[in-house]
């Protein structure tokens, strides 16, 4: 596949290069000879440089600063000619925000609509939300180029996408590039930090301690608790991840549960993480055609990204069981793969050529 890129700032920022960092690492791990970002400070000039490349090419990437990325996801959707439709998952994180005062309805009303039919690539936060719009084996995908939210969607939901579209020979050795990233990151964020995070054994920790064997910031973490390990439900996961803090004197605790079957008969897996302040658990649901090995790296690599944010993490005030059905979907969706068409691929190129 042929795939080009094209980022859309107007002056330089060290958080542009960090998420440009992350999107051409993620690009590179599928398609090898890719070559970097053209980088462009109009609008125009930018969608047209796009245009001209969607003649040949499979994929095109649009990376786009915060100061322009609504207004220009709103240009690109008029000159694909598609209607804006507001995404009810991204209104129901936002609108009770705008209620309280935190975001101004321009913010409301520019972050929740998208172009229609689009595949959503959230953030964590739902703000600068990328999405994808393609047509048989060609695609438009278009992203926040700035961190965090550039890391968010390539470490949340971009390597998926990348995976359900390409040769099954990339995909394994380019996911397992991305759950070293995740941990690497996260491992020297708090070894910047001189915070130690505390593991109980189980099957998912010693993935972790797999994936950050080599990693000279990974000292930080300890996975040698001298906990006994127990399936069963007498040492719950709150108790695990508070043992394994207070024992390794460490400023996280964490522990996971083993894949099991909730009431509904759905797969879940708990993650329960203690701080100084208390302890709050997650569960997250695998979707219905992951295997389990796939839905505990999930697992995993969402326990590290929720630890690379630990200044959100606020265990103990926030709800202390935190479900996670949203990222099921997501991934149920990438899984059966079906994102919305926007024409022949000729055409493309050519309304966009026309109109700009």
């Amino acid at each position: 596949m042929d795939i080009k890129l094209f980022s859309l700032c107007k002056q330089e920022d060290p958080r542009i290069e960090e998420g440009k960092k992350h999107i051409l690492s993620c690009v590179k791990s599928f398609f090898p000879h890719s070559e970097g970002f053209m980088t462009f400070t109009s609008q125009k000039r930018m969608l047209l440089a796009a245009a001209q490349s969607l003649r040949g090419a499979d994929i095109v990437i649009v990376a786009v600063q915060n100061n322009m990325y609504n207004a220009t996801k709103r240009l690109l959707a008029q000159a694909l000619d598609f209607k804006m439709m507001k995404n009810n998952t991204v209104f129901d994180v936002l609108n009770p925000l705008y209620e309280e005062g935190k975001i101004k309805q321009a913010t409301l009303a520019g972050n929740a609509f998208f172009p229609q039919g689009a595949l959503l690539l959230p953030t964590e936060d739902m703000l600068n939300c990328g999405f994808v719009l393609s047509a048989g084996s060609q695609c438009i995908i278009y992203l926040p180029v700035e961190a965090p939210y550039a890391s968010e969607v390539v470490f949340g939901s971009l390597y998926d996408f990348f995976s359900s579209i390409c040769d099954d020979s990339f995909a394994p050795k380019a996911l397992y590039s991305r759950h070293k990233e995740i941990a690497k990151r996260t491992a020297d964020k708090f070894d910047s930090q001189n915070i130690k995070v505390a593991f109980s054994p189980s099957r998912a920790t010693a993935l972790i301690e797999a994936l950050c064997n080599g990693l000279p910031s990974a000292h930080c973490f300890s996975f040698h608790s001298n906990i006994e390990y127990n399936e069963s439900a007498d040492n719950t996961l709150i108790d695990e991840a508070r043992k394994a803090k207070d024992i390794q004197y460490a400023s996280f605790g964490i522990a996971f549960s083993e894949i099991t079957l909730n009431n509904n008969g759905e797969r879940i897996l708990k993650v329960a993480i203690a701080d100084n302040e208390g302890t709050n658990t997650y569960t997250h649901f695998a979707a219905e055609d992951e295997s389990d090995d796939d839905f505990t790296v999930n697992c995993v690599d969402k326990t590290m990204l929720m630890l690379y944010n630990f200044e959100k993490l606020a265990c103990g005030k926030s709800s202390p069981e935190v479900a996670t059905k949203e990222d099921k979907n997501l991934r149920k969706f990438l899984l059966c793969l079906s994102a919305g068409a926007v024409g022949a691929s000729a055409v493309i190129g050519f309304i966009l050529a026309m109109i700009i």
